[in-house]
C-alpha cells in the first residue's frame, strides 16, 4: 500500500506573520558593545579636555589614563573603529536574522547561512583596502593617519580587524537594504529584451553617466585652478581625456547592445586606473573609486560567470546596485563618526575641494561623501573576481548566491 503524499507545505500569509519575533543575542550584544565603546570614548575624551586631532602633536602633553577604568577608556580610544566594526558586524547579524524571523524565512544573515563566503570577504578585504590605502596614503598623499600605535604588531592587529571588517560590513547593510525592499526595484517591464537589449537611453546612460560626470568634474576642477599641481597645468586634464574620452565618444555614437556596452565600460575601466597611477595627485581619487568598478564587471560577466552589475542593468534591475550604494553610505557615516574623537584615526588632504573642504561631515568633506556610494559597489565587483578567479582555478572557496538576481552576499 503506497504511503500517503504528505501535506503539501503552506505559505504563511500576512496575517499569519508572528507580530513580535524574538530579536537575536547578537543584536543585543552588538548594541550593547557599540554603547560600552562608545561611553569609555566619551570618558577618555573628556580626559583630554575634549582635544580631537593631532593626536600625534599634543600626546606628550596629556596626562595619561589614570586607574584601570581610564585605561580601558584609553585603549578603547587609541582602537575605536576596529572595535566598533566587530559591534557593527553582530548587529548587522542580528537586524538580518530578526527580519528573518518576522517573515518566517529562511536564516538571510550571511553570517549564518553563507559563512565560508563571509569569510572569504573578511579574509580577501584586507589585501583589497591594503591596495586602497597604499594608493590614497602613499601615492596620492589623499589621507593622513595620526596617533598610530607605536608598536607595529600592534598595529596589524588593528589593520587586521578593521581592514577585515570593511567589505562584509558594507556587503551585510546592502544585504539588509535589500530585504527591506530594494531588491524589488526594477526599472519597468519590458526593458530587457529577449536578446538582452535595453532601452538605448538607459542603458548607455548607466553606462556613461557615472563616468562622464567625473570626467566633466575634474575638468571643471582643472579650468578653476584646483585639479592640477600648477595652475594652467594642463597636461594631465588633456591624459584624461585622451584616456577616457575615446570609450565615452564610442559608446554615445554606437546603438546600445550588451556586449558594446561592455566593450565601453572596459576602456573606461583602464583609461581611470591608468590616470590614477599617471597623475599622482589627491584629484585622481575620484577617478579611484569607479575605475576598477567599470574595467572588472565585464570580466566578471563575460570571462569568470560572476553576477554582475551591468547584466542586472541590462536586465532592468536596479536594486542591488541602490542597495550597494545605500550599504556603502550607511558605513561610511558610521565610519566618519567613530573615527572623529578616535586617538588612533585618519584624517583628508582633498585641495582640489577649494573652499568645499572646509564643509565637512566630520573630517571628510562633503562631496567626499559621494565616494562612499560606489566604494561598495566596487568593492561587490572585487569580490566576485575574486571569487571567479579561484573557480576558475578549481577551488570552490564559499557557497553560491541563491539567487544570483537579487543577492548581495
Amino acid at each position: 500500500m503506497p504511503a500517503p503524499n504528505p501535506t503539501p507545505a503552506i505559505a504563511p500569509q500576512a496575517h499569519d506573520l508572528p507580530r513580535h519575533a524574538k530579536a537575536p543575542l547578537t543584536l543585543w550584544l552588538g548594541l550593547a558593545l557599540l554603547g560600552i565603546f562608545h561611553a569609555l570614548l566619551w570618558l577618555d575624551l573628556a580626559n583630554r579636555d575634549g582635544v580631537v586631532i593631532p593626536w600625534d602633536g599634543f600626546r606628550d602633553d596629556v596626562d595619561g589614563p589614570w586607574g584601570r577604568l581610564g585605561t580601558a577608556a584609553r585603549y578603547v580610544a587609541a582602537n575605536m573603529t576596529p572595535l566598533c566594526w566587530l559591534a557593527y558586524l553582530l548587529v548587522a547579524d542580528g537586524l538580518l536574522t530578526w527580519l528573518a524571523r518576522c517573515r518566517r524565512d529562511p536564516a538571510i544573515s550571511s553570517l549564518r547561512s553563507r559563512p565560508h563566503r563571509l569569510l572569504f570577504a573578511w579574509l580577501t578585504s584586507i589585501p583589497v583596502w591594503c591596495f586602497f590605502d597604499w594608493v590614497n596614503f602613499t601615492w596620492l598623499d589623499a589621507w593622513r593617519y595620526h596617533g598610530l600605535p607605536e608598536p607595529f604588531a600592534a598595529r596589524l592587529v588593528g589593520y587586521f580587524v578593521a581592514f577585515a571588517a570593511i567589505v562584509p560590513g558594507m556587503l551585510l547593510a546592502g544585504q539588509l537594504y535589500q530585504h527591506l525592499g530594494l531588491r524589488r526595484w526594477r526599472v519597468g517591464a519590458g526593458l530587457g529584451g529577449g536578446g538582452g537589449e535595453l532601452v538605448p537611453w538607459l542603458g548607455w546612460t548607466l553606462v556613461l553617466g557615472p563616468p562622464g560626470l567625473i570626467v566633466v568634474t575634474i575638468v571643471a576642477l582643472y579650468a578653476a585652478g584646483l585639479g592640477p599641481a600648477e595652475p594652467g597645468d594642463w597636461y594631465l586634464a588633456t591624459t584624461l581625456g585622451l584616456l577616457v574620452g575615446p570609450p565615452l565618444v564610442l559608446g554615445l555614437a554606437l546603438p546600445w547592445r550588451a556586449w558594446r556596452g561592455h566593450v565601453v565600460s572596459l576602456g573606461i575601466g583602464v583609461g581611470f586606473v591608468a590616470w590614477v597611477f599617471y597623475v599622482r595627485q589627491p584629484v585622481a581619487n575620484l577617478a579611484l573609486w569607479v575605475g576598477l568598478i567599470y574595467l572588472l564587471d565585464p570580466i566578471n560577466r563575460c570571462f569568470l560567470g560572476q553576477p554582475s552589475l551591468v547584466a542586472d542593468w541590462v536586465a532592468g534591475r536596479l536594486g542591488r546596485t541602490a542597495a550597494l550604494f545605500a550599504g556603502g553610505l550607511t558605513c561610511g557615516l558610521l565610519w566618519e563618526l567613530w573615527n572623529y574623537w578616535a586617538l588612533a584615526k585618519w584624517t583628508y588632504n582633498l585641495p582640489f575641494l577649494g573652499p568645499w573642504e572646509t564643509w565637512r561631515y566630520f573630517e571628510m568633506p562633503l562631496p567626499g561623501m559621494l565616494g562612499f556610494l560606489p566604494f561598495a559597489a566596487q568593492c561587490w565587483v572585487i569580490l566576485h573576481t575574486l571569487l571567479g578567479v579561484t573557480a576558475r582555478l578549481g577551488v570552490r572557496v564559499a557557497e553560491p548566491l541563491p539567487d544570483e538576481k537579487s543577492d548581495v552576499i
